[in-house]
């Protein structure tokens, strides 16, 4: 089992990227459509690389937009790709394809500079897209997938293979606050060869990407003030410093229920938790038995979730500033036993 789908099982966890960048379970591309996860706004998360603008901060709206960024002239021919992209940075665009056939190499045009910190590999990066394919497909383009439709961007770990190969290649090295046009060829999208399975397979796609900010998952952290009022009886010990990781240092008296318990390690310092947005955490996760760690997000990347699904069962993070971490011992049941987690709220969005 993968760090994501057991803690996907714990909280409820909305996918760390749209399902159609998002890598399978047994590693090749799935191709399906859905709604893509939002994780936007750099908050009060100490990892946080760059915003893409003030707008992108522990207070904006679900539907956050770089505003506050120039906004790419429309329209705005490639010279590389020679595609047409209209509308501004943080809006939907719209892609007007030349005739012929796709580019046989990958390629990317920085179609406005950001400003912000460089993508570095491993990064938890937060991205607005719109993708579609080169060629027509019953006689239209064929818009796949776009998250501003959505009203959330995306999340995901970047050149670490859980996105598409042609995103891993052109995203590390942008610098946040960027709009990039990518086009990238069926080898290093779903396959070269076409499946009835796969509308994608086969297919050369176009990507408009807003670079909105990254996170870097080896240290970003809860960042606030240490709770010091003593935990509710039932809850492990946790050696918990503003920072850094936490790690659960003894089970004495932890005995899961029928609900979850949970209680408040640090109080951070950004916007309170809104129940209507989602939330990019850090999650270690321990066996409630023993207190052995058995898998975390750190080092790995953030995941994505939203907040009504984490209070749900972190109820100590109901109300709670971004920038907090709590620790839970979860129900536990037949089908799956009890486990602590420790989360770090990073950022809202």
């Amino acid at each position: 089992m993968t760090i994501n789908s057991a803690l996907t099982a714990r909280l409820i966890v909305v996918p760390a990227a749209a399902a159609v960048l998002a890598l399978s379970a047994c590693g090749g591309p799935n191709a399906s459509t859905s709604s893509s996860s939002a994780a936007g706004s750099a908050s009060a998360g100490a990892g946080a690389s760059a915003t893409a603008s003030a707008g992108a901060s522990a207070g904006a709206s679900s539907a956050p937009s770089p505003s506050g960024l120039p906004a790419v002239t429309s329209p705005v021919i490639s010279t590389k790709i020679g595609v047409k992209v209209t509308g501004n940075l943080g809006d939907k665009p719209a892609l007007t394809v030349p005739s012929g056939a796709a580019p046989a190499d990958l390629a990317l045009e920085v179609l406005q500079p950001g400003t912000g910190n460089v993508v570095t590999k491993g990064d938890t990066l937060v991205v607005n897209y719109l993708g579609q394919t080169w060629a027509p497909k019953d006689g239209a383009v064929y818009v796949f997938d776009n998250s501003y439709d959505h009203k959330a961007p995306a999340a995901f770990g970047i050149g670490i293979g859980q996105v598409i190969k042609g995103w891993d290649q052109t995203l590390v090295g942008q610098k946040i606050g960027s709009r990039v046009l990518i086009t990238i060829p069926p080898a290093l999208a779903y396959g070269a060869a076409a499946s009835a399975t796969n509308p994608l397979a086969g297919q050369a796609l176009l990507f408009v990407v807003d670079v909105m900010a990254s996170y870097d998952a080896k240290t970003s952290a809860a960042s606030g003030t240490v709770v010091t009022t003593p935990l509710p009886a039932g809850l492990p010990s946790v050696d918990s410093q503003v920072g850094k990781q936490p790690k659960v240092t003894g089970v004495t008296g932890v005995k899961p229920g029928a609900a979850p318990l949970s209680g408040l390690l640090i109080k951070g310092t950004g916007a309170p938790i809104d129940a209507a947005k989602t939330l990019l955490l850090q999650i270690v996760e321990a066996d409630a038995t023993t207190g052995t760690q058995s898998q975390a997000t750190w080092g790995q990347a953030l995941q994505s979730a939203s907040a009504t699904a984490v209070t749900g069962t972190v109820e100590a993070l109901k109300g709670a500033p971004v920038g907090s971490r709590a620790v839970v011992v979860t129900a536990g049941s037949s089908a799956q036993p009890a486990s602590i987690l420790v989360v770090d709220v990073i950022a809202q969005f």
